[in-house]
């Protein structure tokens, strides 16, 4: 159990079960009560007691931003792709019903060309097969 004890205008005591939540807590507290000269003292299992009055200086990571692949905005342009090219591989012409798994496909790769990851026209639907062997070596465009 990890223990902050948070000195403001008043002070208040929180219980927290990891190290990693309070500094997470006590980072946003110190942030949002900045240039207050409030303080927060932390105790721990395998932590001396420190005492943190600067939200800067706190060792916490943000969490890293969401993947491209796990956006809103590619969720949905990969179901427009699949709508406006079909659900068949542009160059070998499999579908699911070869028991192959279909990717939305950038023909020109995002790592060489980023501002046309989310261009409806720079996209194609490939099997896995044929998209691993792509890779972004290739900017072959299978389309008809």
């Amino acid at each position: 159990m990890y223990v902050a004890t948070y000195r403001g205008e008043g002070r208040r005591t929180k219980h927290y079960k990891s190290e990693k939540a309070a500094l997470k807590s006590i980072r946003n507290w110190l942030k949002d009560n900045l240039d207050k000269g409030f303080s927060v003292g932390l105790m721990g299992p395998d932590i001396p007691p420190t005492e943190y009055s600067d939200w800067e200086l706190i060792p916490f990571e943000e969490p890293k931003a969401a993947s491209f692949y796990s956006s809103k905005e590619w969720s949905n342009l990969k179901a427009e792709a699949f709508e406006k090219y079909g659900n068949k591989c542009a160059c070998c012409g499999r579908s699911p019903l070869h028991n192959v798994i279909m990717h939305v496909d950038h023909i020109k790769p995002r790592s060489k060309y980023p501002a046309l990851a989310l261009d409806i026209n720079n996209l194609q639907i490939l099997c896995d097969i044929c998209n691993i062997g792509k890779s972004d070596k290739f900017e072959t465009q299978w389309r008809e």
